[in-house]
């Protein structure tokens, strides 16, 4: 079974994200199981597969412990890293596809902690890959934008797998402030005379020292700018998708329809 990660900060949209690509992929003949990685979630717009607070309840941790909620969950994700054998021979006998894995929405949780290891190198048998979701409105302005790439450089670096850059929320964005983020992404340049045109002292000082590693940077995909709620980039997003995991299929334009 093939494995994608979401992973994103929080109020990135990722659990819509997750809800409705994997009703657009099974829209293409794909068998998909939606799996939720995060113990402390209320309530999901979606049936999960294959759900972890089966595993792990957080207010008994609480009680238990006497932790307060973010401790409860600490604690919860390092119970789960213990059980990914468990986990993951539930979730195979389970036959689909691909797994699609909501993550938890507080981002150190996974990406930083040894679940987020254990799981990026044990989970499942086939290919894993992340998906990882940037948030357009904290990218407006060019340290927000920096702030953005280095931290999903920094999940790169952590869970060392293939890694696919995604943009979400462009239906809430001015087209020419969509062009204008990939235009930093693409051209050093333009995007160190924002800096200059942005900000003074202090501030000025670090984007340029900042903008400085946009080369490495930018050794990742160029993000993909898609709407989780419309749907708008999909088709790009599913296309890198099944050439990152080796599916064996040819993904075009055509078979969006």
């Amino acid at each position: 079974m093939k494995v994608i990660f979401l992973i994103g900060t929080a109020g990135s949209g990722k659990t819509t994200f997750v809800k409705n690509f994997s009703e657009w992929i099974e829209s293409k003949g794909v068998d998909v199981a939606r799996i939720n990685l995060d113990p402390g979630v209320v309530s999901l717009p979606y049936t999960a597969d294959f759900d972890v607070r089966e595993y792990v309840n957080t207010e008994k941790i609480m009680k238990d412990l006497g932790l307060g909620p973010n401790s409860a969950l600490t604690v919860a994700s390092d119970l789960i890293a213990v059980k990914v054998h468990e986990i993951s021979d539930e979730i195979e006998e389970m036959d689909y596809e691909i797994a699609v894995v909501d993550t938890p929405g507080q981002i150190e949780l996974f990406a930083f902690r040894p679940v987020g290891r254990v799981f990026s190198e044990s989970f499942l048998k086939g290919p894993r890959m992340v998906i990882y979701l940037f948030d357009y409105t904290l990218m407006l302005e060019p340290l927000g934008f920096l702030s953005s790439l280095y931290l999903s450089i920094s999940v790169y670096a952590s869970l060392a797998i293939p890694q696919l850059n995604v943009i979400n929320k462009v239906d809430l964005v001015e087209p020419r402030l969509v062009r204008r983020i990939s235009e930093w992404y693409s051209n050093p340049l333009t995007l160190y005379e924002a800096i200059r045109k942005y900000y003074k002292g202090e501030k000025l000082k670090l984007g340029q020292e900042l903008s400085k590693a946009l080369p490495m940077l930018s050794s990742l995909n160029k993000p993909i700018p898609v709407s989780a709620l419309t749907m708008e980039g999909f088709v790009d997003v599913y296309s890198q998708v099944t050439r990152i995991l080796g599916t064996g299929e040819e993904f075009s334009q055509e078979q969006a329809v």
